[in-house]
């Protein structure tokens, strides 16, 4: 009897780790299937608006030297929602300084959900554009817009239509960061920040900006703080060209970092924070769609493009003050190849750079207008 006993109290202690095991699993692919569910049910695809056709090709009240301009007609009367079959999304994200300049990084993000690529194009601080004041610089527009001739709620919208009429194509929606929320966005990451490469010793001290900048090279795990402490260095003999080079390397490792996890049950946390650490004109249904979409992308369709000597003028000078002034032909060739959403090519009479005739030097602007 004591042996028989033993055998169904053995039994009975299997059958409780079984049952508690399926319990388990069960729990756990409830949680699987309640992630996929959100995926379903509680995402939601941004908006996209898209123009019928290109706007210097339609018929207008005037013409200079041949060439035919913008009409009197409203933009937004020419742009149609986006199909579900394109999947195309554009954005401008601005990493905001601590109020002493204008954005620190401007990008625009084409990101091709059906195709499964990412491009990311720095957009240099320096870069030249036609506004009304004197420093015609692009991060000017921050603390100056309110000295263009139409009035806008939130500098980011002045910022998207200047960089709108250097690219040709509409920026669909806008992200801007500040150095507190970079930190924290970074600090919020699996593991607690990115592994990276830092490239060369980085020493540089602004007291005026209460800023330390000491870094290390090598291969080492950069925390936020230490992640903002590298976007943010400039001193490179190579200049801001060589800046913008190393954000793309920081940003690629990022990318990598994420994609190597391709965890669904963490979409919830980076929506959250990047909620809670951003403005942008995205909600939140949009951001765990978009963040569900780039789960699926691999690592060498993410390319990063940067404003360089062969589409720029980067030393170019003004009355003392440095600028780069685009190279209109390249600057184009780089846009249609790589991030012109439009189901046509983008031409210079579409876009609106201030630059300088290759011939004589003289500033002109692509499609006519004053400046």
């Amino acid at each position: 009897m004591r042996r028989r006993y033993r055998k169904h109290e053995t039994t009975s202690r299997t059958e409780k780790i079984v049952r508690i095991l399926a319990i388990f699993l069960a729990v756990g692919a409830f949680l699987m299937v309640s992630a996929y569910g959100f995926a379903i049910w509680f995402v939601d695809p941004p908006t996209v608006s898209r123009p019928t056709e290109p706007p210097s090709r339609i018929k207008a009240d005037a013409s200079v030297a041949g060439q035919e301009f913008y009409s009197d007609m409203e933009p937004e009367a020419l742009l149609v929602p986006q199909s579900q079959e394109e999947r195309i999304y554009t954005f401008l994200v601005a990493g905001e300084d601590d109020g002493f300049g204008g954005p620190d990084v401007i990008m625009v993000v084409v990101f091709n959900a059906t195709e499964g690529s990412l491009d990311v194009l720095s957009i240099p601080r320096d870069t030249m554009v036609n506004v009304p004041w004197g420093l015609r610089k692009i991060n000017s527009i921050q603390h100056m817009h309110r000295y263009l001739p139409r009035q806008y709620d939130h500098y980011i919208y002045a910022l998207a239509e200047h960089v709108e009429n250097i690219i040709g194509f509409p920026i669909d929606h806008w992200v801007t960061v500040d150095l507190p929320g970079f930190v924290t966005l970074i600090d919020a990451l699996p593991g607690g920040g990115v592994e990276f490469n830092v490239p060369q010793r980085m020493l540089y001290h602004d007291p005026h900006q209460d800023l330390m900048i000491d870094l290390q090279p090598g291969l080492q795990h950069l925390n936020g703080r230490q992640a903002m402490y590298l976007v943010r260095f400039r001193n490179y003999i190579e200049g801001d060209i060589r800046r913008v080079q190393v954000q793309h390397e920081f940003l690629n490792a990022l990318s990598d970092q994420v994609l190597q996890a391709r965890n669904i049950l963490m979409v919830d946390d980076l929506v959250r924070v990047f909620r809670d650490n951003v403005d942008t004109s995205l909600t939140v249904r949009n951001l765990a769609y978009l963040a569900l979409e780039f789960l699926q992308v691999e690592s060498e369709n993410i390319r990063f493009h940067s404003v360089d000597g062969t589409v720029a003028n980067i030393f170019d000078n003004i009355n003392g003050v440095s600028y780069v002034s685009l190279y209109v032909e390249p600057w184009l060739a780089m846009i249609n190849e790589y991030l012109n959403p439009l189901p046509w090519d983008i031409r210079a009479e579409d876009l609106e750079i201030l630059t300088r005739d290759p011939s004589t030097g003289a500033l002109f602007t692509t499609n006519g207008a004053p400046f």
